[in-house]
């Protein structure tokens, strides 16, 4: 059984709203130049490219890629073994953009993370991403019983 997890986009919320009105302006274009194409290809890139993470409960492996065009898969599996362990953490992320009148507009979201780390505490992919502890807690558990893998507690 394999899951798939969406960990966010690459150029955040406001990169993906552009990316689909770049797409639109050059879908409305392509009436009138060919070369409007460049904006469909640039806007589909922008606002479908997104992160993801594959975890293969079976072979014990483990995926983190980028859907580019939300289509192609980029990324390279790698094997679990016994020294890797589960975390949760907070992250914490924002993004700004202004608008012509110089009013900036920010987004901001707190989630939390289900981190695989190897046996000296360094991080090697994030799993999948939760809004509340609750949810993480109870995902944590369920991956470190399909997978065998301990879950570490950080201060």
């Amino acid at each position: 059984m394999q899951k798939v997890n969406k960990l966010g986009e690459v150029l955040g919320p406001v990169g993906s709203i552009a990316g689909y009105f770049i797409t639109i302006v050059g879908i409305t274009q392509l009436f009138n130049s060919y070369k409007a194409i460049i904006f469909i290809v640039f806007g589909l890139f922008i606002g479908f490219t997104s992160f993801v993470a594959y975890v293969d409960f079976d072979t014990k492996r483990y995926r983190s890629a980028v859907k580019l065009f939300g289509i192609f898969i980029v990324g390279k599996w790698k094997i679990l073994d016994s020294t890797m362990g589960l975390r949760i953490k907070r992250s914490n992320r924002a993004w700004r953009t202004y608008s012509a009148s110089n009013r900036s507009f920010d987004i901001s979201e707190s989630n939390f993370l289900i981190e695989l780390i190897d046996s000296h505490g360094k991080s090697l992919a994030d799993i999948e991403r939760f809004r509340s502890i609750e949810e993480a807690k109870e995902a944590i558990s369920f991956y470190s019983g399909q997978l065998g893998l301990p879950i570490v507690h950080t201060a």
